[in-house]
């Protein structure tokens, strides 16, 4: 009986410091992809070549970490060696070269000095991502007789898209990006421009909560009235199906709380 307890124990799945840095890895790349939007106004959006070798080169290590984390189980087939790897290798490229890019522009406006100055606007457009809404918004400004493209946030629509002229806050980083710390524009303007993103927000988002209440329904209806036998919880996967679980709506409410931290840092913005 004993051995049977031990064996049980032994096939329960454990989490080990590695993934603990990973997650702690994401929660630093979240933290920074929130903070633009409450920091900085309006940036150009500027690539940088050299950067973007170098975080190749420093993401290399990160995926062989991340790779052995995860272990044989991940890789049933052939081409799991393959695909898996190539694809936590793109994702630690893209995160750790927008987390530089980022980290330049907050380390610059709390750093740099920064010039008051009048911006004429020219146009103001929202990049889509599909139905998922605009993703952030694209304000060209003149500014020394140059044309620039500003990306500002979901809310920069609203609150620009009326204006001609705008008195801003604005520096250069370190790697050469234009931003804007500050607008000149009055806090009854910016309560009008939220409360218009919040409406396009829920337009578009309205089948997300639709979706969780129907999870909702379906889980309590199915412990209610199709309840499982008890001999089902003896099978010898019986915790890893739990684990799995467990995971998948941990996922979806991690989703869900995403989706509302990004309207709330829409509404902040």
């Amino acid at each position: 009986m004993a051995k049977k307890a031990k064996s049980f124990f032994n096939n329960r799945p454990t989490i080990g410091i590695g993934v603990y840095i990973i997650l702690i890895y994401w929660l630093v790349w979240a933290i920074i992809y929130f903070s633009i939007d409450l920091f900085i106004d309006l940036y150009t959006d500027l690539d940088y070549s050299t950067v973007f070798w170098y975080t190749a080169v420093a993401a290399i290590p990160f995926t062989f970490y991340t790779v052995s984390v995860v272990g044989k189980s991940a890789f049933s087939k052939w081409y799991h060696y393959v695909i898996l790897p190539l694809l936590i290798y793109g994702f630690y490229v893209g995160s750790a070269y927008f987390s530089v890019l980022k980290i330049d522009l907050l380390f610059s406006a709390l750093f740099k000095k920064e010039i008051t100055t009048t911006l004429p606007i020219k146009d103001v457009q929202r990049v889509f991502a599909r139905k998922s809404g605009n993703i952030h918004t694209n304000v060209s400004v003149l500014y020394k007789s140059t044309v620039l493209t500003l990306q500002g946030s979901r809310t920069s629509y609203f609150l620009l898209k009326d204006f001609r002229e705008i008195n801003v806050n604005m520096g250069q980083s370190y790697l050469g990006s234009y931003y804007a710390t500050y607008i000149a524009i009055p806090t009854k303007d910016r309560w009008n421009a939220r409360g218009e993103y919040f409406k396009d927000w829920f337009q578009r988002n309205y089948w997300l909560l639709a979706v969780l209440a129907l999870l909702a329904v379906y889980g309590w209806l199915k412990e209610k009235y199709f309840p499982k036998p008890l001999k089902s919880t003896k099978a010898i996967h019986g915790p890893y199906n739990r684990f799995f679980r467990r995971v998948f709506f941990a996922a979806i409410l991690l989703f869900a709380v995403f989706m509302v931290i990004v309207l709330l840092v829409g509404l902040l913005s």
